[in-house]
């Protein structure tokens, strides 16, 4: 696979950092070509950039993550966004999965794991921390419960399942 171009959006300069030199000590390419500090930021660079994924925390002051997703994923439905976030709540990972995010890591993800999450979100999977995976499941069968859709395949909700 051809490398995999990054955008990093957090409101923390210390936090942005990390990020960078997590996905730079991979021996896959994963290349940051942007860093934004906020929602609004976050969708200017992707829509200048162009990245295959946006690693964006849920959190920030002003228009958060959630938001910020959603439009980027209005303007740019092949961008993949993943939300970083200390944010386990299940409220939270309800309005992620309806923003369309491609995945949702915890801040103490490694840095294998975060190239891991770009390469599946770029392919096209869901990328779910492995501590959130039963509230992701709780969450999905409570919006089958109420009606409501997800933005999960059959194929997902399957693995999910099992």
């Amino acid at each position: 696979m051809a490398g995999i171009r990054a955008l990093i959006v957090d409101d923390h300069p210390v936090t942005r950092e990390g990020l960078r030199t997590a996905l730079s000590m991979s021996e896959d390419a994963v290349e940051v070509v942007g860093e934004a500090a906020s929602g609004q930021e976050a969708i200017d660079q992707a829509r200048d950039l162009s990245p295959d994924v946006v690693f964006m925390d849920v959190r920030m002051p002003g228009m958060d993550g959630i938001e910020a997703t959603r439009r980027i994923r209005e303007a740019s439905p092949e961008t993949r966004v993943i939300l970083i976030t200390i944010d386990e709540s299940r409220g939270a990972i309800s309005e992620a999965i309806q923003a369309g995010v491609s995945g949702y890591l915890l801040k103490d993800a490694s840095p294998d794991a975060l190239v891991d999450a770009a390469r599946n979100a770029v392919e096209g999977n869901a990328v779910i921390h492995p501590q959130l995976t039963k509230t992701f499941i709780e969450e999905v069968h409570l919006a089958e419960t109420e009606g409501r859709s997800t933005p999960l395949s059959k194929r997902e909700r399957e693995i999910l399942q099992k």
